[in-house]
């Protein structure tokens, strides 16, 4: 069991070899996206047993007022949008149309043995959930009380029955699984590690380079001023997340930024993201929990296990899938793929690990990362090939689950 303190300054210099110059980063954008994974539907069909599928939320408003330059949202702070409802109901129209109509995982109406949602619990994470859910089995396919009293009818009417879907969630300060990184959950190590980054000579280094930058986007929005450039950089998406919730909702952008300056923030910005969720004693404490959380489901499944589900859906963020990346050990894909290219995931992307049984009691997990343009297969380290043994899956991620999170977290 890994419980070293994590090596800040052997993590800096990894991160370096593995991200490359960060001006090389910083040009990065996405190109163009093709589909990864060569298994025909058909296959699918006949092999898929379960999913688990983890999702970020949709659009949301910002986490804040700037000082300076503040939109107005009608709906409050961090809530999911009208454009990020239907985001996420689109999201679920496409879980259908593939775990439904196509692959025939999941029956047409919900039943609670074949589905299990859990969220965040956060408002975000929750109103997402419950979007996906809308889009999974949208109105007209719930119960009609007809099968109880052939007087009574589904109220109002039959298009618009729906059933109920439980979605689940723990409190913040105990959820090792959805939010294991925040200072509600309160992982000493891990908190103690980000507190660090921005005095690190990686940090350092990279906000002087580009100091003059963030200190004239700091000064429009009247955040971070004052602040060394290592801290600046490090609380560089408390300046862009806001300028982005405009921009995604086609709103004005304050005067003195420009198209150009959002893009280089938002290369900044998920830089900043990926240097908080790299390496292996990181991905152990932010991503490690979900990993065991997958196979267990699985695990149930393989067993037949009366609690076994076919699709497990979660609901949650880029940091909750950044700590993923980190404990599988694929965040060098980030710059390789087509769908990554240097990018935190999308609003609204998913990783989903699938469940296959290609011959009799031979079970093997495929994982992908899926957004609104194509699904790409990803190779987890220690799997031989993108559709990996169930055994050896489990190998190779042993390391990454921690036995007791809130033990090796120091508190």
């Amino acid at each position: 069991m890994n419980t070293q303190p994590l090596g800040l300054k052997q993590t800096a210099r990894r991160l370096t070899a593995v991200l490359g110059c960060a001006g090389l980063l910083l040009l990065g954008h996405a190109g163009d996206v093709r589909s990864q994974d060569g298994a025909s539907a058909q296959n699918d069909k006949e092999t898929l047993r379960a999913a688990a599928l983890l999702y970020r939320h949709g659009m949301i408003s910002p986490k804040y007022a700037p000082p300076k330059n503040a939109t107005e949202w009608p709906m409050g702070f961090s809530q999911l949008t009208s454009l990020g409802a239907r985001q996420m109901f689109d999201q679920g129209v496409r879980l259908r149309k593939r775990y439904v109509e196509e692959l025939g995982l999941l029956s047409e109406r919900y039943h609670r043995d074949e589905l299990y949602v859990r969220a965040s619990n956060t408002e975000r994470g929750l109103q997402s959930a419950q979007m996906l859910v809308l889009g999974l089995y949208p109105l007209g396919t719930g119960a009609d009380p007809s099968i109880y009293d052939s007087n009574a009818e589904a109220a109002p009417r039959a298009d618009l029955a729906f059933t109920p879907v439980p979605i689940h969630a723990v409190a913040l300060e105990n959820d090792a699984v959805m939010r294991p990184w925040t200072g509600r959950a309160a992982c000493k190590r891990y908190r103690d590690f980000v507190k660090r980054l921005p005095n690190t000579e990686l940090y350092q280094q990279q906000g002087k380079e580009h100091e003059p930058f963030l200190r004239r986007v700091s000064a429009v929005m009247g955040v971070n001023e004052g602040k060394s450039p290592g801290a600046a950089l490090y609380l560089i998406n408390e300046v862009y997340e806001p300028l982005s919730a405009n921009l995604q909702h086609n709103l004005p952008l304050p005067e003195g930024i420009t198209r150009e300056d959002m893009d280089r923030m938002r290369a900044l910005a998920d830089w900043n993201y990926h240097h908080q969720f790299l390496g292996p004693s990181v991905g152990r404490l932010t991503g490690g929990s979900f990993v065991g959380e997958v196979l267990k489901r699985f695990a149930r499944v393989t067993e037949a296990h009366p609690d076994a589900r076919r699709l497990y859906l979660y609901s949650g963020h880029q940091r909750t899938m950044l700590g993923v990346d980190a404990a599988l050990g694929i965040e060098t894909a980030r710059t390789s793929g087509p769908l990554f290219s240097g990018r935190v995931p999308a609003l609204a992307s998913h990783y989903a690990f699938e469940l296959h049984e290609l011959s009799k009691g031979d079970f093997a997990v495929r994982l992908k990362f899926v957004t609104d343009e194509a699904a790409q297969a990803i190779l987890v380290p220690g799997c031989d090939s993108v559709m990996c043994p169930l055994g050896d899956f489990a190998k190779a991620v042993a390391d990454a689950i921690p036995r007791n999170w809130r033990q090796e977290c120091g508190g």
